[in-house]
């Protein structure tokens, strides 16, 4: 938890920062799309999960075209149809509660704002569940990371009040290992459990105040 409010410390130092720099008023926009997810590990075959995505997000100009973007956001996550160790079907749904810092650059554009952007987020895990081999879904988030770094780029334009937002996020720290007591009985005990990252796309359309 102490990352956490170290970001959270860094997010609200540099909002301050650029307070007295800012070339307009802050606009908020409010965004609803979905999430396509899944995670990265050598051992693990899997398709990407539909999911929801929900977000609000502040533009404060810090001019010359730059702009700074905090957001925070809601995602479903994890994966689906896959297979562990060439041994265990498995799936995964992940509720997270992403908040990203972006460093944004607006294009001059006479209809549109077209827009890129980069910058991390910190992902807090609020809930994470395993489905078995078509089995009932088990709740694992006391063995699974409750927080994790990503890294996230992506583009979009503005275009009056419509806002179209496409983002790819790069989980950097682990999600999980998959060392669930579920699979002592499934896997050899001396086989390595690596660490899993997310991997994410996330389209969303907005609505500017």
């Amino acid at each position: 938890m102490r990352s956490c409010s170290v970001f959270l410390l860094l997010v609200t130092s540099l909002i301050l920062l650029a307070t007295p720099a800012l070339a307009e008023r802050p606009a908020v926009v409010l965004h609803a799309g979905m999430s396509a997810a899944t995670y990265h590990q050598d051992d693990l075959s899997c398709d990407a999960r539909e999911g929801f995505a929900v977000g609000l997000g502040a533009q404060v100009g810090l001019g010359g075209g730059f702009a700074l973007m905090p957001e925070v956001w809601f995602l479903q996550k994890g994966f689906k149809d896959g297979t562990i160790w060439d041994l265990v079907d498995i799936e995964q749904r992940l509720d997270t509660v992403s908040i990203p810092v972006l460093l944004s650059y607006w294009f001059p554009a006479k209809r549109l704002d077209p827009r890129v952007f980069a910058g991390f987020s910190a992902d807090f895990v609020t809930k994470s569940r395993i489905r078995k081999e078509g089995n009932e879904w088990q709740d694992v988030s006391a063995q699974d990371e409750s927080f994790y770094w990503s890294l996230i780029l992506g583009g979009g334009f503005r275009a009056k009040w419509f806002d179209l937002d496409v983002r790819y996020q790069h989980g950097l720290s682990q999600v999980t290992n998959f060392d669930y007591p579920q699979f002592d009985n499934v896997i050899p005990q001396d086989r390595e459990q690596d660490p899993a990252y997310d991997r994410s796309w996330i389209f969303s359309v907005g609505v500017w105040f």
